[in-house]
């Protein structure tokens, strides 16, 4: 196996597991933060719909970029033996990228539900309080 798929294949399972630390440390400093100032949950909640929102569309480009790069593989692979280590790379990278950005769209649909039962929660305390 040459030495530059070896290479990617180590620095993209090391970009998954940065990602998946911060991920996690994230989560974290947002529960705490939650705890601290439950006022803040419509706010989480606006703030998330719209990172989801953008994260399905850079979902959409991010496959339209890996079917490119991929093809291009072929093609390359094909014609130019030579080019062929740059265009693995860079297929190697867009197909991280999308499992990066699956990753992210799951953890914050996640994160929406528990916000939104938070703020249920919160309307039943009040209501419960007020009543």
């Amino acid at each position: 196996m040459p030495n530059y798929v070896i290479i990617s294949f180590i620095v993209n399972l090391t970009i998954i597991t940065v990602f998946q630390v911060i991920s996690k440390m994230n989560k974290k400093l947002e529960r705490d933060y939650i705890a601290k100032n439950p006022e803040k949950i419509k706010e989480y909640i606006k703030r998330n719909e719209e990172l989801l929102e953008r994260t399905n569309k850079l979902n959409k480009k991010m496959l339209n970029f890996l079917t490119f790069t991929i093809i291009a593989v072929i093609a390359v692979f094909a014609l130019f033996l030579v080019f062929t280590p740059i265009f693995f790379i860079a297929s190697l990278f867009a197909s991280t990228l999308l499992i990066l950005n699956i990753i992210s769209r799951s953890s914050l649909e996640d994160r929406l539900k528990i916000f939104k039962n938070l703020s249920l929660e919160i309307k039943n305390k009040n209501n419960n309080l007020n009543g």
